[in-house]
């Protein structure tokens, strides 16, 4: 059987790479375009890193899961938690790939910490695991750090005030291919997942700049090397990207429309006295290269109490940490978090319920930005999108937003619609990327792939039968005419597409 390789490329689309490939900037991206299949890779909604790489490996939609964001609003309880307690809950297929005797190394992948006993090695991603304890085994993280001067996360903001912030974000997705390349051979891997987060974020704080431009030229570098390999090399992300044309700050819009009311009466005050998150982070960053290895900024993040990180406005004067706290749930109807999700709060047994959620998703369907453009491609009910044994703790609207549109909270914000937004040029969208070479793939276009597709269809590929929990299904149309082997749980259960 061939040895596969998947190469997680968080934030990618042809939106920013097709320009890139067609001026041969990247040579090896235009050569898997030409001798692979290809096609834009649809994302569970919110097109976000969390929930889409714990769906992606489980070929789970997020009400099996009970992962709807970063962060899930509990409103019964009236809080809002990370659902950290699930991230280890479900069978991830390269489990099953371990179990079946696959050499299974697994690098890089964002909601993977702490790690998991399972397969040859596991080194958890960013921007969830921490500086230690990320790797199984255990002894593995000391012999990265030695070989590789190895870390999981970026030390500060990227600025490009600051550039060795940029060049920081570079070395590290160059490191992250170093080491899985390294590990691949030594363990003897029959089947690899590296995934490099950081381009996500070059694009979200950059999008085509230099700088972003450089980190997929590394990456490029990278593959040019896989594909002088006899394998087979998939490349896949969790979302997309776009360039920002539009800002919506969603929670100063339900603000506006009278149906969220918060305490900001503080953060004010500290707006006002020029005491801000941004202006302290800055500061902690450079405490922190001057102290290289000190960690200062951690240490204060850890220390600070969690009421003072709510209510610290940025220098826009919005506020920061887990801003849903912040609200008045006897006096608010309904909340939302960014990229998508909304939470009713009004009783769901109550008459007013319905009324409140379709009087949001008739207003939200309508609602035009400034330049007369909507700002959704549609607006869906919960039950619409997903299904499963966690519905009950979905957002009771997901709004499938515009591709160029930025639906941030905006706690605190003054305007619904801004004419930029303070940190970000590059936002999510729904289409990402597939695309796969090899001796067992086909040249030419995949339509209609779903994210829940690739846990079945790789291991389809490694010819091990497709669980019955799993949302996803085989994509056999991607493969060569006479690969991968035949096999007939898959074949009775899928019709093919």
């Amino acid at each position: 059987m061939t040895d596969t390789i998947v190469v997680g490329l968080d934030g990618a689309g042809f939106e920013l790479l097709g320009p890139l490939v067609e001026e041969g900037e990247l040579p090896a991206l235009a050569e898997i375009f030409e001798r692979g299949v290809i096609g834009d890779l649809e994302s569970v909604l919110p097109p976000v890193t969390s929930p889409n790489w714990k769906a992606y490996l489980t070929g789970k939609n997020p009400a099996k899961l009970g992962i709807f964001w970063w962060h899930n609003v509990d409103v019964e309880n009236r809080r809002v938690h990370r659902p950290v307690e699930r991230y280890q809950d479900h069978t991830e297929y390269w489990e099953v790939l371990a179990e079946a005797g696959e050499r299974v190394g697994v690098l890089g992948v964002p909601t993977t910490y702490p790690p998991k006993p399972a397969g040859e090695f596991v080194v958890s991603g960013p921007p969830d695991a921490e500086e230690s304890g990320y790797t199984h085994p255990p002894s593995l993280e000391a012999e990265l750090k030695e070989r590789f001067d190895y870390r999981v996360n970026k030390r500060g903001l990227i600025d490009l005030d600051d550039p060795p912030s940029c060049e920081e974000v570079l070395d590290i997705i160059d490191t992250r291919f170093e080491a899985a390349t390294h590990l691949f051979d030594e363990r003897s891997l029959s089947f690899m997942q590296v995934t490099t987060f950081y381009i996500n974020a070059l694009h979200h704080n950059l999008w085509d700049h230099e700088y972003t431009i450089r980190g997929w030229k590394i990456i490029d570098d990278h593959l040019a090397s896989l594909l002088e390999r006899d394998c087979n090399l998939v490349l896949m992300s969790d979302h997309g990207h776009a360039e920002i044309e539009t800002v919506f700050n969603i929670n100063a819009w339900l603000e506006r429309e009278g149906y969220l009311t918060y305490d900001r009466e503080l953060s004010d005050r500290l707006h006002s006295m020029g005491v801000n998150t941004d202006r302290i982070k800055r500061l902690l960053v450079r405490i922190d290269r001057t102290l290289p290895g000190m960690e200062v900024r951690s240490a204060v993040e850890r220390a600070a109490p969690r009421w003072l990180i709510n209510r610290l406005p940025d220098e826009s004067g919005e506020l920061g940490g887990s801003k849903h706290e912040m609200a008045d749930w006897d006096e608010t109807d309904a909340i939302a978090s960014a990229q998508g999700p909304v939470y009713i709060t009004v009783d769901r047994e109550s008459a007013r319920y319905e009324l409140v959620r379709e009087a949001l998703v008739d207003a939200l369907s309508t609602l035009t930005g400034p330049d007369g453009r909507p700002i959704a491609t549609a607006v869906h009910r919960a039950e619409e999108v997903y299904e499963g044994p966690y519905l009950a703790e979905a957002p009771d609207i997901v709004i499938d937003k515009a591709p160029h549109v930025n639906i941030r909270e905006g706690f605190g914000a003054a305007e619904v619609f801004p004419e930029t937004d303070p940190s970000w040029r590059g936002v999510n969208t729904r289409s990402g990327l597939f695309a796969a070479v090899g001796p067992d793939f086909r040249a030419g276009t995949v339509e209609g792939m779903s994210i829940l597709d690739l846990a079945p269809t790789l291991l389809h590929l490694h010819g091990q039968p497709v669980p019955d929990d799993m949302d996803g299904r085989v994509r056999r149309s991607v493969f060569a005419e006479d690969s991968p082997p035949a096999n007939e749980t898959v074949r009775e259960l899928e019709a093919d597409d």
